[in-house]
């Protein structure tokens, strides 16, 4: 499972999350035999934190929101990328302060600086339009919304009404703060989680019901379907919400304010 798979889990797992909920999402790639099994990912919510897990048991996610910090877990390579809003606006104004230093320098230097550093073009937009059909899932109906980003169609989501399933409006906190901070963020995330997958997190905000389903067609890739399996209460142990034992730190800086 891809990062940007994980990322519109979140997405139907935002809207699923209840204090102490533990939430299955399974996601089958488009034209899979009937037989082959879909990846399942696991995602627990408690409070204003958050611990996801790919299906492919590589990558992991946890959100502290309290502390306002994401970890970034690579369980093949052991090791964590955190971030934290002090590291991302420190980060931001040596940016800025670089930028500007390159716009006084004469060709071709300045093109070769850009390039290193990156160019400074407008984010992506990104939006939901309703596409006037409908759809059924696990029996219930909803509305099909397709997901551009830059006018390209990015997914499709199955919304269903707010409280269906027994989702209430208020489950969507946990998941609308990780979308907020890594909007905040954004400079400092690894490139392995590429723009879809940030924008896929974009999306917690612009929908409105519950998406009992979201169909991903990347740029690069075959498509893929996600949808809610289930979502039980459970006590999650609070070491869950903390680094792994043994995990060493990756690319990334943690300042604390």
């Amino acid at each position: 499972m891809t990062a940007r798979a994980l990322a519109l889990a979140l997405l139907l797992g935002a809207h699923a999350a209840l204090a102490g909920t533990e939430i299955t999402v399974e996601t089958r790639r488009a034209g899979a035999p009937a037989e082959a099994k879909p990846q399942r990912s696991l995602i627990e919510v408690e409070g204003r934190r958050i611990r996801a897990e790919a299906g492919d048991a590589r990558r992991g996610l946890v959100f502290r929101g309290e502390e306002g910090v994401l970890e970034v877990l690579d369980h093949r390579e052991k090791s964590v990328v955190r971030i934290d809003r002090a590291t991302a606006r420190a980060v931001a104004r040596r940016v800025d302060g670089a930028r500007e230093a390159i716009d006084a320098l004469p060709e071709p230097q300045r093109s070769a600086a850009e390039r290193l550093l990156g160019s400074d073009r407008a984010p992506a937009q990104v939006a939901l339009r309703a596409s006037g059909k409908s759809d059924r899932v696990n029996g219930i109906a909803c509305r099909l919304l397709d997901a551009l980003r830059n006018g390209a169609r990015l997914a499709e989501i199955c919304e269903g009404p707010r409280g269906a399933a027994g989702v209430t409006p208020e489950a969507l906190a946990p998941v609308r703060e990780l979308a907020a901070f890594t909007a905040e963020v954004a400079a400092l995330l690894p490139k392995s989680l590429g723009a879809e997958a940030l924008d896929a997190l974009v999306l917690v905000e612009r929908v409105e019901g519950v998406p009992l389903r979201v169909r991903a067609f990347p740029q690069e890739g075959p498509a893929t379907e996600t949808r809610i399996v289930k979502a039980v209460p459970k006590r999650i142990a609070p070491e869950r919400f903390q680094t792994p034992p043994g995990y060493t730190a990756g690319i990334g800086i943690h300042i604390r304010q």
